[in-house]
């Protein structure tokens, strides 16, 4: 719905930006003129709002969210649109510097109205959904709004039905019981029910004698991953991984992404030649060391490989021994906190990609002294190893620093969820947001 509002504005913006710069001079032959080059324009744009978040579900977000990741946007499109009518377009007749201006201003002032008042008919109570769970876990909290400020997309919390009172459930959430759930559904008008106790065949029966009530049903792990965009760890089992990783059908998804792997390293590879005699000059001039910096890493189904990366650190960085990268790690050179900002110290890592032992997207591919660590310490650790690990990931622009136990764990959430929903669609949204994040300078 935002994605087709926003191209409907973004003619809409430019039909009267060419009434205004024209006015009475304004005819179809000019309206002809602009539409093929903006067009080509449009779809730059619409790519980079993509890229900045701008049509995610805003779950627990707040407005503020919003306006800043538009005006970030806003601003790279109209540097965008320079670039583009300046350097791209050299042919043609048109140069619009007032039009550019004027279509930037109207089509925001009309994206912001468009997306608020989306963003209110969709979080208004008459048009959300009501909601309630069946069984009480810790992880409602990481789906509930925090504050009215904030975002619950298209949901009324109508409460929760459990066994038992909770003293402190950690929710505000109204409180019934399993033998009220009927009433409850028609008296609220709840169309949706979040199951937590799959399992129990108390509530199996129960939800059973509600089919006739017209209500969905739905996991609280499948609720929370669609919502959150990861795994609950902590609740899921064995099942859950037999039920939703069939990499039987991943065959022809794995075929094509080699294809564009190799591809897209040749090209890439044939560009970097130019920017590696210089970034090797700078990091020989920072710093002593090799140039090319080596490490074992363990990819898919636990192979080991030889990690190649321009040096970001010191020489002899982990003579204790292996050590969690960290933000704002002291070990970093001064060129290498620019190589790693801009990933051009990855540009090594095209050869591995070339070799097979990595591609452009997946899992971060871990040492095996910290593999076998948090085999012990985190379930599931193994099932990351499924795929090829990859230069960006659906962890890495999610969570950028995994430092510690804890937070591969977290990291580990956003893997298993990308492995469940791998495709070149989500492939290539990883590689936008991915871009987002290095024109902010963050990320890893």
């Amino acid at each position: 719905m935002l994605f087709l509002g926003d191209i409907l504005i973004l003619y809409l913006s430019l039909w009267l930006t060419l009434l205004i710069r024209y006015r009475v001079n304004y005819n179809m032959l000019i309206w002809k003129q602009h539409l093929a080059l903006f067009s080509g324009l449009f779809v730059l744009w619409l790519i980079i709002y993509y890229a900045f978040n701008l049509y995610d579900r805003p779950l627990g977000k707040t407005k503020m969210d919003f306006l800043g990741n538009y005006f970030k946007a806003a601003l790279i499109n109209l540097a965008v649109g320079v670039v583009y009518f300046y350097v791209l377009s050299p042919k043609t007749d048109i140069t619009p510097k007032t039009i550019l201006v004027i279509l930037a201003v109207i089509s925001s002032i009309f994206y912001f109205g468009w997306h608020t008042l989306s963003y209110q008919i969709i979080n208004s109570s008459k048009f959300a959904r009501n909601l309630i769970f069946v069984g009480y876990s810790p992880f409602l909290k990481e789906l509930l709004a925090k504050s009215a400020s904030q975002q619950n997309f298209g949901y009324n919390y109508k409460g929760i039905v459990t066994s038992q009172r909770l003293e402190d459930p950690g929710v505000e959430l109204k409180q019934y019981r399993y033998d009220q759930l009927e009433e409850l559904i028609r008296q609220e008008k709840i169309n949706l029910l979040v199951i937590n106790e799959p399992d129990n065949k108390e509530i199996t029966n129960l939800l059973f004698h509600t089919l006739t009530l017209g209500v969905n049903f739905i996991s609280l792990t499948n609720f929370y991953e669609q919502n959150t965009y990861h795994v609950p760890l902590q609740i899921i089992t064995h099942g859950w991984f037999l039920d939703n990783l069939s990499e039987g059908n991943k065959y022809l998804y794995e075929n094509i992404k080699r294809f564009i792997d190799i591809l897209l390293a040749v090209i890439f590879g044939l560009v970097s030649i130019i920017l590696a005699p210089f970034i090797a000059l700078s990091i020989a001039l920072n710093s002593k060391g090799a140039i090319i910096f080596k490490q074992k890493r363990v990819g898919k189904d636990g192979k080991v490989f030889l990690a190649l990366k321009f040096r970001t650190m010191y020489q002899n960085a982990e003579k204790r021994g292996p050590t969690w990268a960290e933000k704002n790690d002291p070990r970093v050179t001064t060129v290498g906190k620019f190589l790693r900002k801009t990933r051009l110290d990855e540009i090594p890592q095209l050869l591995n990609i070339l070799r097979g032992e990595m591609s452009f997207v997946g899992p971060r591919p871990e040492r095996p002294e910290f593999i076998d660590e948090l085999k012990e310490k985190i379930p599931y650790y193994q099932e990351r190893l499924l795929t090829r690990p990859g230069l960006t990931g659906w962890a890495q622009i999610n969570f950028p620093y995994a430092a510690s136990v804890e937070d591969s764990l977290k990291k580990l959430q956003y893997d298993l969820y990308y492995i469940k929903h791998r495709s070149l669609l989500l492939d290539l949204s990883i590689v936008l947001k991915t871009i987002n994040i290095i024109l902010k300078g963050g990320g890893r």
